[in-house]
């Protein structure tokens, strides 16, 4: 029992500030359409429809950074300083131009919004924003190479005050750029586009200050470009971080197609579903970084060739999911019908109403959508992430959204039938994966004593 608590302990400690970070990723974008759910609602609609188109491009992208922490973190538990070194130099150019890349493809959609068959009237007002927090990309994903490589070497506090400070910014500038002072009447959903832009640039460019303040990181910010990049070290990272990336991809992307598919109904009905999903998110994100923390121990534990201790770490983050996941459910039960308040006046009846109703599935699906997320970290951590990532395409975008779908529009249980297709998706899912680390723990056991 006390090594299981000190476990928790330890891992406790190094997830906290990444689920904190990790949050802030997903309470900028919530800032910018709560605050503006309590002026027009068109705008908080035309934000969250813009959102959901960015934010999966936004998700490919972080996801393949993540790559370079288990890589990081099994080479400095080797003590593998040269290793170290060039990892973060050849991750932060290949940052850069995924950046840059789906900078390109962003801009390409914009284009095309209409496709998504959304009314033309949240088109219209969501267009100056979409473009907007589409350059705000490239500076996301800098600040990414630098939050993954420092959380690779067990440092998470830091990423983790840069991104509340970069949500603190975000919303004292929504406040004075949407609703505006003065005379200045404010801009509206531009407004909260400019804040968000302006909030990740400062990120990055805080990080780049920290790493220039601390002797140890000081001379890897100029020897960034002083080299070009590792082939060798390239298709590591590519070979970890394309798996997480398309497994979080297809999750992210799923939820957005169920955004869409509310947004086939009404607007009220896509405000809600975003309420909801808000909340789930953040659930979602928390449960994200236990997960990251375990892939961070897990992996340095290898690079020690200590696999056996890997079982401690699996239990205390198990541990941990489940202890968050009965909170977050709890919440979300008991007081479905309040938090929709968070989010938009009480005048908006129907947004309301909806929400609530959609927060009690989000209730439901919270133990399988923290242990699959988990069990893909830990997955992450002992170098298994090409089936994992399989696993979610499928459990997601040939079981949750067709069986969605014909819930809500071959049936009649209507717009709720989405969210049933996303908690039996997300089931699935948890199942799989648990099984499927308890094959490679078992065969990467193995491998140790042959």
């Amino acid at each position: 029992m006390r090594s299981l608590l000190q476990e928790i302990k330890k891992t406790a400690v190094l997830a906290l500030p990444i689920c904190l970070g990790q949050l802030g990723h997903v309470l900028t974008g919530v800032a910018d359409y709560t605050m503006l759910g309590h002026t027009v609602p068109l705008e908080m609609a035309g934000a969250t429809f813009a959102t959901s188109v960015f934010f999966p491009i936004m998700i490919l992208g972080l996801g393949f950074s993540i790559g370079l922490t288990p890589l990081v973190a099994n080479a400095n538990g080797a003590k593998d300083s040269r290793k170290v070194k060039t990892l973060f130099r050849t991750g932060f150019k290949l940052n850069l131009i995924l950046g840059i890349l789906l900078l390109g493809v962003l801009l390409f959609f914009g284009n095309y919004l209409e496709v998504f068959n959304q009314p033309q009237e949240v088109v219209d007002v969501c267009l100056d924003y979409y473009y907007i927090i589409s350059f705000s990309i490239i500076p996301l994903m800098l600040f990414q190479a630098f939050k993954q490589f420092v959380e690779g070497l067990q440092d998470t506090k830091t990423p983790m005050v840069i991104s509340l400070l970069g949500n603190v910014i975000n919303v004292i500038l929504n406040y004075f750029l949407i609703f505006g002072w003065g005379e200045y009447e404010g801009m509206g959903i531009i407004g909260a586009g400019i804040s968000t832009l302006i909030a990740r640039s400062l990120m990055l460019f805080i990080f780049v200050a920290y790493f220039m303040k601390v002797e140890k990181l000081r001379a890897l910010v100029p020897a960034l470009f002083h080299d070009i990049l590792s082939l060798k070290y390239i298709k590591e990272i590519l070979n970890i971080g394309l798996p997480i990336s398309t497994y979080m991809f297809f999750e992210v992307t799923a939820f957005s197609a169920a955004t869409f598919m509310m947004g086939w109904i009404s607007e009220a009905h896509i405000a809600g579903h975003q309420v909801a999903l808000s909340l789930a998110s953040m659930s979602f994100v928390i449960c994200m970084g236990v997960g990251n923390a375990g892939s961070i121990r897990s992996a340095t534990l290898v690079g020690e060739k200590k696999i056996k201790e890997v079982r401690g770490v699996v239990r205390s983050v198990v541990l941990i999911s489940l202890s968050l996941s009965l909170l977050f459910a709890l919440i979300f039960f008991l007081f479905n019908e309040e938090l929709p308040l968070i989010f938009v006046n009480g005048s908006s009846e129907e947004i309301i109403i909806l929400a609530s109703s959609m927060i009690l599935f989000a209730a439901i699906f919270q133990f399988s959508d923290g242990i699959q997320v988990i069990y893909q970290g830990l997955l992450q951590g002992i170098g298994d992430v090409k089936v994992p990532s399989l696993i979610a395409a499928a459990s997601y975008w040939f079981i949750g959204l067709p069986f969605g779908y014909f819930l809500a529009f071959e049936t009649t249980v209507g717009y709720i039938g989405i969210w049933i297709g996303l908690a039996v998706g997300l089931t699935i899912s948890a199942i799989l994966q648990v099984t499927r680390y308890q094959f490679s723990y078992r065969k990467l056991l193995k491998a140790q004593f042959l």
